[in-house]
This record gives structure tokens, C-alpha cells and sequence, in this order.
């Protein structure tokens, strides 16, 4: 990670949440709500017979059962593709049922039978089940995609289903159902339609219309049956012109309706509640780690060298310590560090262009990787006056691989040093089981509908586990950089992030399947584990020992007065530059460079090139930029080449006109 890149990290995962948010609700927000406003009639298709028995229960559930029988008129019918009209097969029929209203689509099963003229009768036509116009409607396709109708086919197809509707916005006692929706594109010559109710509807009750959505009208007497009980109301039409349909609607006794609990919410309730106690108690087990004693000293710690002399820590060292990261300004930093020990000097021309690196003697290596490291700087580097030089051009693009070398042998240093074992796989493991909850819920509750019916859009629910995972992993590793009031600031802000992203989700996740209080337990449970999950990790006491060195010589960097400052100074001259390539791996450069503004400070010693007489913090800074950036830069590889395609979608929908269900259907 690098040095300076955390708070890059918070804004761009605090930026994508929004537009996450934003985004996902905009499709919800944005979608037609008459997805049948522009379609037309389509007279390639007749329906024989269409009935539908709808059998309610006391608590606004029913049962429908649609029944149609099918003939296609010609071979084909006409679309629009690619702007121009052309006539394509009917591989089979579609139907919609509206869920756009509050209502809920369970157990569906279809049974279909095609009579093909040129393949014989197939008694089990395949079908599928979409979520269409946001979720607004359930569709269910039926037919064979390698197989079409030719003129005189025909299609027999029966759904069955329970359908949960909420209380009707008109009364409470209201049972209002559209049988026959107003969306079927072609004429009906014969419906029946069959309704039965727990109890005989009050009196002057019952509703019967047809027609238009927009024009409803009463059904003639003649066309209506109740049974002698009362309860069961048939309705006959000899025929429905394309768009029109039956409503009935009926208005039951004081006390008879109930409400309805929902047991399929318990399980992604009681499951979030699992996960989230999981999580706490894990957090609690694991326990907090033993609060650091940081010890203030004005040099960087020692560490066990070479041949176990003791030595002052390397840059890059303190670098991977103090977040858990080696970066590649974590590397390039020993090149000043090296500079400050008089192994090397860093000459620039006059005009500030090419800078030169200037062996001046052998190093005296705290660590293996580090004199592997320096040798190779060197390596292709020219003997003048006794001196190997190199300049920063010769090394651009190929010194990038030794960068990358040392920044692995950095990290097999430490490994399995800082943590202790099994707490970092005990937090994977835990965003591993947020995403399984997430997106396993999220996709799968359409089996709710029917059995295979998946919700793909729902595996979006594996952002706000991917932002608070890569969020708060990033949070922990910079911990020690921040103070504590910006500790806290982004503690609040990963939760906030969190939840903001997963209440995003939930716009992806069909309210057919899954209610909003159901929803709501849902993304809290999901935003609170996977915001927790990073911080299981537990430090060993090695990492709490160098850590408190760490950060006691970071305190004084950041808090040094300029009395202490002047007075190191008087020791040692070259004090600020010694200092440097620490204070840039622990984030505090800027602090330490703006204390010593009103200090005069001499040049660096390593320093040879143009006429800088006194402490210069815009020169360093741009070698310090000059140099990381041309060690670690990677030549471009060159683009394989590209393609791209097309897709074409094909779409429909319908709405409760006044009454519940209703929908609609054509050809496809």
C-alpha cells in the first residue's frame, strides 16, 4: 500500500458506495410503470379458451389456476430489429403476472403441451421464469427456443400458483382481483372466469367488470353465476378483444380477513442474527489486543543486523511494519537511506534534468535482500574517476523486478510474525460467510417463486462485502498512522459505507421475494458483520514490541519541539536528511519537513548538482518523486487486441389496474 494512498482508498470506496446507491435505485426509480403503454394488438395468435380459477383464503392469499389453449394464425409474426421490421417464429407464449402492487408470487408450476405440425405433439414443453421491468412482474416463458409454431400449431398451457396479496388500499375487507389481465396482446374467443371466496361476499358486495383498463365496465347479469352458497362466482365472456379483461371484485364481512405472517422471512432473519451474534462473539473471543506503550526515542529502533550486531531498523522495514504493507516507496526509500550513510551521492545537472547515482563505497548491509538491492543498482552502472555512476534513465523500466524482489523478501521477513496464527483466516473466512449470506439470499429467494427461478442481479449484494472488506483491512493497517479522532471519524464512515451499500442491494433483491422489513434486517446484518470482520486479527508480541518502538519514534517526528530539534541538529547536521526516508514510509513527511521551516538547515551532504546552499524542501521532494517513480516504472505491454458485441432484450410487462394480479401475455 502505499505511503500516502489510504486516504485515497476511503474516498474512492466512500465515492462508490454512493454511486453504488445512486445507481441501483435509479434503475428501480426509472423503470416504466406500463410496460404495455406501447405495445399492439397481435392477430397471428388466437386464445381458444382461457380460464382461471382463483380460490381465496381469509388471509388475502389465493390460489390461481390459468388454463388457455392456443392456435397460432400464421408462421410468424412481426418485430422490430435493428430498426427494421422483420417476421420471426413463435417459439411458444409468455405470461406475466403483475407484482408491482405489494403482491407476492409462490409455488409456481407450470404444465405445458405443444401440437406442432411438422414434429408431432410434445407433452412437456420446457419453460423458464424472469423477473421483468424492475421487478415489476413475474413472467414465465414457455416454449422450446430451437422448435416454432408454423400456422394451425397449437399450445396448451396450465400455471398454477399461490398469490399473496396486501390489504387493498380501497378497504380492508376488499378481495379485488384483475382474473383476466388487461395485457394480453391477442383476442380470447371464450373466458371463463371462477372465483370462490372463504365466505359469501357482504350484500351488494360483489363486483364484476370488463373491458379496457381505462374503461371498465358493469358485466351483464347473464354472463354471471353464484353458487348457492354464495361464495363462488363464475363469469363467462364469449370474447375478449386484445387488451381487455375481467375484474371481480368482492367485499367480505366485518372480521373474516386476517393478516398474514410471512415464515419464509425467518429464515433471512433468524440467518442474519446468527451471522451478526457470530460475529460479536468472535469479536469478543478473540478479545483486544494489549494496549501499546510506545517508547519516544529520536532515532529510528534497533533490530538484530547481519551478524546480529545491533543496527538501526531500515526504512522499508518500518515501512511494512507500521501497515502491514511493504510498497514500492517503502523500497526506494533506501536509496536516501543509503545516501544518508555516505554510500551513494545524487548528482543532478544544472538545468534540474538527468540525476545520477554515484557509488561512493561498499555497503555495510543490515539485511541480505537490502545488499542484494544495492548491488544491482550498480550493476550496469560505469567507473568514472574511480567512481561507479548510473544514471536514472539507464535504469527506468528495468530496475522495476529488483523493486519487486526486495518488496517480496521484505514480506517473507515478517510473515507469520505479525499475527497471530489463524486470526487472519478467521476473518476471511467471516467476509467469505457474509458474501455466502449476502449473495446466497439475494439470488436464491426467488425459489420462493419456483424451484431454479434465480435473481442473478442479487450477486451485486457481493459489493458492500468487497467495499467493507477492502475499506476495513485498509483501516486496520493504516490504524497507527491515524490519530485518534480520524480513528473514529472512519470507524463511523466504514459503517456508514457499509450499510449504505447494502441498503443499495436490497433495490436488487425482487419485494415479491423478499419485504422490506425483511430487507432491512437483511442489510443491517449484512453491513455490521462484514464492517466487523477485519478486525478480528490479533497482533503477536514481536509486532506489539516493534510497534511500540515504531510508534514512539513516529510520535516525537510528528511532536518534536524546536528546542529538541535544533539541539539534534547541533549534533548532527545531516539530521533531517538522516531522518527523511522514515519519516516518508510512516505518512509523517510533511509534518516533519513543514517543522523545520524556520530552522536553518544545510544542504544534504549527498546532495551534488545545482546551487542549493540552504535547506531546500521542494528539490528533495522532487528527487525523492524523480527517483521512486523511475526505479519502479514498468514498460506498457502491448494490447493483444480488443472486440466487442451486441445483445438485443425483449420486453413487456403489465400492472394491477385498480384490482390485484392481472398482467398480460403474448408470443415470443
Amino acid at each position: 500500500m502505499r505511503s500516502k494512498a489510504f486516504p485515497y482508498i476511503i474516498v474512492v470506496a466512500v465515492v462508490m458506495a454512493v454511486m453504488f446507491f445512486l445507481a441501483i435505485v435509479g434503475l428501480d426509480v426509472f423503470m416504466p410503470s406500463d410496460p404495455y403503454a406501447s405495445m399492439i394488438p397481435d392477430y397471428g395468435m388466437v386464445f381458444h379458451s382461457m380460464d382461471v380459477r382463483v380460490e381465496w383464503n381469509d388471509d388475502r392469499s389465493c390460489k390461481i389456476t390459468q388454463s388457455m389453449n392456443v392456435e397460432f394464425l400464421d408462421n410468424g409474426h412481426g418485430e422490430y430489429i435493428d430498426g427494421e421490421y422483420t417476421v420471426v417464429g413463435s417459439h411458444g407464449i409468455y405470461v406475466d403476472i403483475p407484482v408491482n402492487s405489494g403482491e407476492s408470487v409462490r409455488d409456481l408450476n407450470v404444465t405445458a403441451s405443444g401440437n406442432y405440425r411438422y414434429g408431432g405433439v410434445d407433452n412437456s414443453l420446457p419453460y423458464s421464469i424472469e423477473h421483468e421491468s424492475g421487478f415489476k412482474l413475474v413472467r414465465v416463458i414457455v416454449g422450446d427456443a430451437h422448435r416454432v409454431f408454423a400456422q394451425g400449431d397449437t399450445l396448451s398451457c396450465t400455471i398454477v400458483y399461490d398469490y399473496i396479496t396486501p390489504v387493498h388500499p380501497d378497504g380492508d375487507d376488499l378481495l379485488d382481483i384483475n382474473a383476466i389481465g388487461y395485457g394480453w396482446q391477442s383476442p380470447v374467443e371464450n373466458a371463463t372466469v371462477t372465483v370462490t371466496y372463504p365466505v359469501a361476499p357482504a350484500t351488494d358486495g360483489l363486483s364484476v367488470w370488463s373491458g379496457a383498463a381505462d374503461d371498465l365496465v358493469d358485466v351483464s347479469a347473464d354472463k354471471i353465476a353464484v353458487s348457492a352458497d354464495g361464495k363462488t362466482v363464475t363469469v363467462k365472456m364469449d370474447e375478449l378483444a386484445p387488451f381487455r379483461g375481467v375484474r371481480v371484485k368482492g367485499e367480505m364481512p366485518d372480521g373474516v380477513l386476517k393478516g398474514r405472517f410471512d415464515t419464509q422471512a425467518l429464515w433471512t432473519i433468524v440467518v442474519g442474527m446468527i451471522l451478526l451474534g457470530a460475529t460479536v462473539t468472535l469479536m469478543m473471543l478473540s478479545g483486544r489486543d494489549k494496549p501499546l506503550t510506545p517508547t519516544v526515542d529520536f532515532y529510528p529502533p534497533r533490530i538484530d543486523g547481519m551478524r546480529r550486531q545491533k543496527r538501526h531498523m531500515l526504512p522499508v522495514q518500518m515501512g511494512k511494519l507500521i501497515d502491514d504493507t511493504c510498497s514500492d516507496e517503502d523500497v526506494t526509500s533506501l536509496i536516501f537511506y543509503w545516501a544518508s550513510k555516505g554510500y551513494l551521492a545524487i548528482e543532478q545537472d544544472e538545468d534540474g534534468g538527468e540525476i545520477t547515482l554515484i557509488k561512493l563505497k561498499p555497503i555495510d548491509p543490515v539485511t541480505a535482500y537490502e545488499k542484494t538491492m544495492f548491488d544491482k543498482l550498480f550493476e550496469k552502472g560505469v567507473e568514472v574517476d574511480g567512481a561507479v555512476r548510473v544514471e536514472m534513465s539507464a535504469l527506468k523500466g528495468k530496475f522495476a523486478n529488483t523493486v519487486s524482489a526486495t518488496r517480496a523478501a521484505v514480506e517473507r521477513e515478517y510473515s507469520g510474525k505479525l499475527y497471530r496464527r489463524g486470526y487472519n483466516a478467521l476473518a476471511m473466512c467471516l467476509l467469505v460467510a457474509c458474501a455466502l449470506f449476502g449473495a446466497g439470499f439475494a439470488v436464491l429467494t426467488s425459489f420462493r417463486i419456483a424451484f431454479g427461478c434465480f435473481n442473478l442481479l442479487g450477486l451485486v449484494t457481493l459489493i458492500p462485502v468487497a467495499i467493507a472488506g477492502v475499506f476495513g483491512i485498509a483501516l486496520v493497517h493504516n490504524y497507527f498512522k491515524l490519530s485518534t479522532s480520524k480513528r473514529r471519524m472512519l470507524l463511523v464512515t466504514l459503517f456508514v459505507v457499509s450499510v449504505l451499500t447494502a441498503v443499495g442491494t436490497t433495490f436488487a433483491i425482487p419485494t415479491s421475494v423478499m419485504s422490506w422489513v425483511e430487507k432491512a434486517v437483511f442489510a443491517v446484518t449484512l453491513a455490521a458483520s462484514a464492517a466487523i470482520a477485519p478486525f478480528l486479527t490479533k497482533r503477536t508480541e514481536f509486532y506489539d514490541e516493534q510497534l511500540n518502538n515504531i510508534i514512539g519514534f513516529r510520535d516525537f517526528l510528528r511532536d518534536a519541539e524546536k528546542e529538541r530539534l535544533e539541539a539534534l541538529l547541533a549534533e548532527d547536521p545531516q539530521y533531517y536528511y538522516n531522518i527523511l526516508p522514515y519519516a516518508n514510509v510512516l505518512g509523517v513527511s510533511d509534518i516533519w519537513s513543514d517543522k523545520f521551516k524556520d530552522i536553518t538547515v544545510e544542504p544534504p551532504a549527498y546532495y551534488r548538482g545545482r546551487n542549493v546552499t540552504l535547506f531546500d524542501v521542494f528539490v528533495i521532494s522532487r528527487i525523492c518523486r524523480s527517483v521512486g517513480n523511475t526505479l519502479t516504472y514498468t514498460p506498457p505491454k502491448a494490447n493483444s487486441g480488443s472486440f466487442s458485441g451486441g445483445s438485443s432484450h425483449r420486453g413487456g410487462g403489465g400492472g394491477s389496474f385498480g384490482g390485484f394480479g392481472g398482467g398480460g401475455g403474448g408470443r415470443w
